[in-house]
């Protein structure tokens, strides 16, 4: 069993030396593996997992704080006013919102008051719409 791992884990190492490519001093951009895992992004290994959505949202709900519009963004990436979008994924902007609208970070505490007609839409901790509903 012992055998197994060590022989493993050579070839994994045996992989990985091979993944460097001769022109890693350039930084014009990201990082590609070269070899065994062909244009592979380095990026990826840290990206976010899959969006969770809060709850089942239904348009027909969403129809007076004029959400409905919105629930193709779920799972997007949300821009805040003035920042810059990110290079690559999809995205919304805040500049896309009619007010009145709340934005709500994770663990954020919101205040009990409802409206109606306002917008709420819930961001996870990777920045992207993972709720929407009216109040």
């Amino acid at each position: 069993m012992k055998a197994k791992a060590f022989l493993a884990a050579g070839l994994i190492a045996a992989a990985v030396a091979g993944c460097s490519s001769p022109d890693s001093g350039s930084s014009s951009g990201p990082s590609k593996h070269k070899g065994l895992f062909k244009g592979f992004d380095l990026k990826s290994l840290t990206a976010a997992p899959p969006p969770v959505i809060r709850q089942p949202v239904l348009p027909e709900l969403l129809k007076p704080c004029r959400g409905h519009v919105l629930v193709p963004a779920l799972g997007m990436i949300f821009v805040a006013r003035g920042a810059n979008p990110p290079d690559e994924g999809k995205f919304m902007r805040e500049e896309y919102l009619s007010a009145p609208y709340r934005i709500i970070p994770p663990q954020a505490r919101i205040s009990p008051e409802q409206n109606p007609v306002r917008l709420n839409v819930e961001l996870d901790s990777y920045g992207r719409i993972v709720g929407l509903y009216c109040g």
